[in-house]
């Protein structure tokens, strides 16, 4: 009878990934989908004990123990939703609120040929955007500026140019506009600097049997850069950091096949 040999399984792998962070008492809350993940990788270093025999001239290795096990990675994602934008930041992410309140009289300091951001205030640093009925005045409020002579603006953006030249000068003016009612996801900073939770990879192979890996405590950290302005055409990936880590009573990481009816 002739030899069996084995059957090389050759692996493309593809799939979706999986977060779902801890709460305060490192319980579980529910799996994100981070969407498309072009990489996601294990590196696994070890540390070693060696010892050598002094029996002989030649010192012999004659043990070697593994002691430290290191489980480190990298996760890549491109899909930059404000979920994944407040995982990158270490931030957080809330739906704000957008009131039609009419603003008659927001005294500002200007100077010709500057831009001022409507609405702009310590709690809302970005101002309101998406506004109607702008007007600028003088000081008193008795003087209305003329659009497209003394300013420009950019309703959409909530934006005000001081035109050079105009009937503006230096010094205070008060703004009046209406901003659209409505909502929109803001994403901050000011949330840990790295996130704790299980990773999970729901294999979807293109060459190679599907196995799922599921991994019950990592820690994910931001890392690399994110352009903000490119004058490229390459899709912005964010970028992780990844800690394997050991919880207690289960393993670091599994990696299961599927079951197959019998």
């Amino acid at each position: 009878m002739p030899v069996v040999h084995i059957k090389d399984e050759y692996a493309i792998p593809r799939g979706r990934t999986y977060f779902d962070p801890y709460d305060a008492n490192e319980e579980l809350t529910g799996e994100i989908p981070l969407g498309n993940c072009p990489g996601v990788n294990l590196t696994i270093d070890t540390e070693k004990a060696e010892h050598y025999s002094s029996q002989t001239a030649q010192g012999e290795k004659d043990k070697s123990l593994t002691v430290r096990i290191n489980r480190t990675g990298a996760l890549n994602c491109d899909n930059v939703n404000a979920s994944n934008y407040a995982l990158w930041l270490a931030g957080t992410r809330q739906v704000v609120s957008q009131t039609a309140v009419a603003v008659s009289a927001e005294l500002r300091r200007v100077e010709p040929g500057r831009f001022y951001q409507l609405g702009a205030t310590a709690a809302n640093p970005l101002g309101v955007r998406n506004v109607t009925a702008v007007t600028v005045k003088d000081e008193a409020g008795t003087v209305t500026f003329d659009a497209g002579d003394d300013y420009n603006v950019d309703l959409e953006t909530g934006r005000v140019q001081i035109i050079e030249g105009g009937a503006i000068v230096a010094g205070d003016v008060q703004f009046g506009y209406t901003p659209v009612a409505g909502t929109f996801e803001r994403v901050k900073t000011g949330g840990k600097a790295e996130v704790l939770g299980a990773l999970r990879i729901v294999a979807d192979n293109a060459s190679g049997a599907n196995r799922d890996f599921y991994m019950p405590k990592v820690v994910l950290t931001p890392t690399g850069d994110l352009p903000l302005i490119a004058e490229g055409t390459d899709f912005v990936q964010l970028q992780f950091g990844l800690e394997v880590l050991k919880p207690a009573n289960v393993e670091a990481i599994y990696a299961d096949g599927r079951p197959v009816a019998s």
